[in-house]
C-alpha cells in the first residue's frame, strides 16, 4: 500500500509541475499583451 501512495503522490507533483509551467505562460502572455496594447495606444492617437 505504501508503494500506492507514491505513485500517486509523483503524479500529482508532474501535475503541479506542469499547472506552474502553463502558469508562467501565461503571465508571459499577459506581459507582452499588457505592452502591446499600451504601444497600440501611444501611437494610434
Amino acid at each position: 500500500m505504501e508503494g500506492m501512495v507514491g505513485i500517486f503522490e509523483g503524479k500529482e507533483s508532474k501535475g503541479a509541475g506542469e499547472k506552474d509551467k502553463v502558469t508562467d505562460e501565461l503571465y508571459r502572455q499577459i506581459g507582452q499583451l499588457k505592452v502591446e496594447n499600451e504601444w497600440l495606444k501611444k501611437n494610434l492617437v
